[in-house]
Formats: structure tokens, sequence, C-alpha cells
């Protein structure tokens, strides 16, 4: 391979994969990417056997096998730290979601979580063309 063979093979790839990452999720019904959903889904499971109580109006105790984790809704956070780094609720965050909003629950997680996780947010990243390089 010339230089610009390689370059114009890179680009090749790059091409392919932008557009198939998009076609994955342009007809998705899922609100989030799937790894993203898949995460969530296995953070309620885990909230459903946890047991929350309201300390203030947006902080609540959150008790896991005789441990306590502070949850903090209005700020997104909870002291195991996963909401903090992943910027999605922990299953702290979820059984204390679930305390807050009652039946509203599920619409209720994706306002705790990064919008870059959003299928809308996904799109638009590998909606960019990409032109091959003129020699």
């Amino acid at each position: 391979f010339t230089i610009v063979a390689l370059f114009d093979e890179i680009n090749r790839r790059f091409v392919f994969l932008f557009h198939q990452r998009r076609m994955e999720l342009v007809h998705s019904a899922n609100r989030f990417v799937p790894s993203i959903e898949k995460d969530i889904s296995e953070y309620v499971n885990a909230g459903n056997k946890l047991l929350a109580h309201q300390i203030a109006n947006y902080k609540f105790s959150v008790t896991v096998h005789g441990d306590v984790a502070t949850v903090d809704l209005q700020r997104r956070t909870c002291t195991c730290k996963i909401c903090d780094l992943d910027k999605i609720p922990c299953p702290h965050a979820m059984t204390a979601i679930r305390s807050q909003h009652g039946d509203d629950f599920g619409n209720q997680i994706y306002l705790y979580s990064s919008p870059y996780y959003s299928v809308e947010k996904y799109i638009m990243t590998y909606c960019q063309e990409i032109h091959p390089v003129s020699t």
C-alpha cells in the first residue's frame, strides 16, 4: 500500500462504520442507545431489592444489605459514585426515583440521565459525511 491508498482504506472503513452505527438506531424505539438501556434495566432490577427513606426533598437514604448509600436526586449524585461517573442513575438512585415519583418512575429515569446517551444525540454524532481525500 502506498500511503494514499492506506488513508483511502482507513477512510472507507470509517465511512462504513459511521453509516452502520447510524442505521442501527434510526428506527429504534428506544430512547437511549442499547448498551445504556441494558445498564438501566439491570440497575432497575437491582434497585427493586433496595429500601429508600426520604431524608429531605430530594435526598434519600438507601439501605443495601446493612450498608447505607445517600442519594441526592437534585444534584444527581450518590455516595457509590456510579451516578457521578456514568451519568445514569445507579441502583440506589433508581430506588430513590421510584420512591419520589411512584407510577411515573419509568419516564423519570431518563430525566435523571445524561442526554448524551439518547438515540438522537448518537445519530447526530454519526451524521457527518466523510469525503475521500483527492490525490
